[in-house]
């Protein structure tokens, strides 16, 4: 009796790493359907029960790969049996619609983008500031986007005179241009700043904008959200907000995800 139980203990498992085996030999198949850009192997390989959210090399997802690829159809299948686009890789820390964006396919941009319109910002402003007219007529059509994302995006394009095509699309979804700072008080933000562990960032004041240099790296021009607050126009996930006491300015906090960096105003030593 005791055989009979281990006997059927080990067929069970051995039935179970076979199964296994199975479904991890339908999901590969499934990456390589989706990198070749074959819908129907696709569609057949999920039929017979392969993971539409499988995770491959650095956690992407089939997906991924058909938005790398610009694989429309594959995309439409895997999106039509709800592959999870919010899934992000673990090497970059994006999701399958930068992949599309990155590789210029707007097609696939859209199919993404109406299944969860969560990308809606990041696939305007990727689209203005590389001047994509496709990209944003895609993000304005499908809507959603952030009002400060509107403005950003205004912000960029009016600084580029071949983008007034694009001014005028923003224009007409709404966007309205950042706000207006008086140039004294622009002015009083000029000088050289530094943090404790010796980065430091000149602020110069140009043809009525504000602009930021890390000493070795380019200018960047800072768009203005307040009267104290400013964010980078070539690029999101940093805000500089000033630190000011009085009527003078002592710094600026430098915010970048969970992280606040403090650089306070080198005051500038005067010749005797």
């Amino acid at each position: 009796m005791k055989q009979t139980a281990l006997l059927l203990c080990a067929l069970w498992l051995t039935s179970l790493a076979i199964a296994a085996q199975t479904k991890q030999e339908l999901n590969d198949q499934l990456f390589e359907a989706a990198r070749a850009g074959d819908a129907v192997r696709v569609t057949a390989l999920l039929d017979k029960g392969a993971d539409v959210n499988a995770r491959f090399r650095y956690g992407t997802t089939a997906l991924f790969k058909a938005a790398e690829r610009g694989h429309l159809e594959v995309a439409r299948v895997l999106l039509a049996r709800g592959v999870d686009v919010t899934v992000k890789d673990s090497f970059y820390g994006t999701t399958a619609i930068s992949w599309a964006l990155q590789n210029d396919h707007p097609e696939v941009v859209r199919a993404i983008l109406v299944k969860d319109s969560a990308g809606v910002d990041e696939v305007l402003l990727v689209g203005v500031r590389a001047g994509t007219v496709a990209l944003v007529e895609i993000a304005l059509a499908q809507g959603g986007a952030k009002p400060e994302t509107l403005t950003t995006a205004l912000s960029v394009a009016m600084n580029d005179k071949d983008k007034t095509a694009i001014v005028e699309m923003l224009k007409k979804a709404g966007a309205l241009p950042p706000p207006e700072i008086d140039a004294a008080t622009l002015q009083r933000y000029v000088g050289k700043y530094k943090e404790e562990r010796g980065t430091e960032v000149i602020l110069t004041f140009k043809d009525g904008k504000l602009s930021a240099t890390v000493i070795g790296q380019q200018t960047i021009p800072l768009s203005a959200v307040d009267k104290v607050t400013f964010k980078p126009t070539a690029f999101d996930g940093i805000v500089l907000t000033m630190n000011v006491e009085g009527d003078k300015t002592v710094g600026f906090t430098m915010k970048q995800g969970a992280n606040n960096t403090v650089f306070k105003r080198v005051e500038e030593t005067k010749q005797p």
